[in-house]
């Protein structure tokens, strides 16, 4: 059973005989059958998940994702609590300390810990701070990576706004057989290849500059994958 998250931001007083555990470190994601990633995770996350893009109706952007699953609360890579993955999206690997805003409409944000994960306690793990009641080495090092993952994040926007301005994202309808039943993955967008391979050279090139393309491919060629989570489905069954 998932608890209900207490998130509360981080403080040297409050928090300063705090540590973190690394049980069962991937447990709050047995349920996500989605994870964002950022662009230049695509090759590597892409060689093991299939990468999709989700569309935010609100404000008319696209995420984009890996699939973990074929329907909601599905995670195919998540046994007995245990990540069957090689690599870990960035998005989960700090956890339990996440970012939140400092207050409504504010862009400063504070790091935060959610303070109902069974990783977190007073006897075992990575101590949050020193004695003296300096960062700890491990909660400087999460703090650069989720900085790290927030610049990530602000390219990431720039390559979806590039593919959004060239009309390359299409919304699509994944038909698999899972155990011989047809299922339709809906609400998914792909890039759309034939608009790709139309581009002129002068756009082509541009993508190329901006590291944009790598990505592209990595993209187009991670959908074998989702025959990798239709096999996983019927090994279950």
């Amino acid at each position: 059973m998932t608890s209900i998250p207490k998130i509360v931001p981080l403080n040297k007083e409050q928090h300063a005989d705090t540590k973190i555990n690394n049980n069962n470190a991937f447990s709050h994601i047995s349920s996500e059958h989605m994870l964002p990633v950022v662009v230049h995770e695509f090759v590597v996350a892409g060689a093991e998940f299939p990468i999709v893009f989700v569309k935010n109706s609100e404000n008319n952007t696209y995420q984009p994702v890996v699939m973990l699953g074929l329907s909601a609360k599905q995670n195919l890579f998540m046994q007995d609590d245990k990540w069957q993955a090689l690599y870990v999206p960035r998005a989960v690997r700090n956890y339990p300390l996440v970012l939140v805003q400092d207050k409504a409409e504010s862009e400063r944000l504070l790091v935060a810990l959610d303070e109902s994960s069974e990783r977190v306690g007073q006897t075992e793990g990575n101590a949050l701070f020193n004695a003296d009641g300096a960062e700890s080495e491990f909660l400087t090092h999460r703090k650069q990576q989720m900085a790290e993952y927030l610049e990530l994040g602000q390219i990431t926007r720039n390559f979806v706004a590039k593919l959004q301005e060239l009309e390359l994202i299409k919304e699509q309808v994944l038909t698999l057989n899972v155990n011989g039943e047809e299922r339709r993955i809906n609400g998914i967008h792909l890039l759309d290849e034939k608009k790709l391979n139309e581009l002129s050279d002068e756009v082509f090139v541009e993508l190329r500059k901006n590291g944009f393309l790598t990505a592209i491919y990595a993209h187009l060629m991670s959908l074998q994958h989702t025959q990798k989570l239709v096999k996983k489905i019927a090994d279950a069954s």
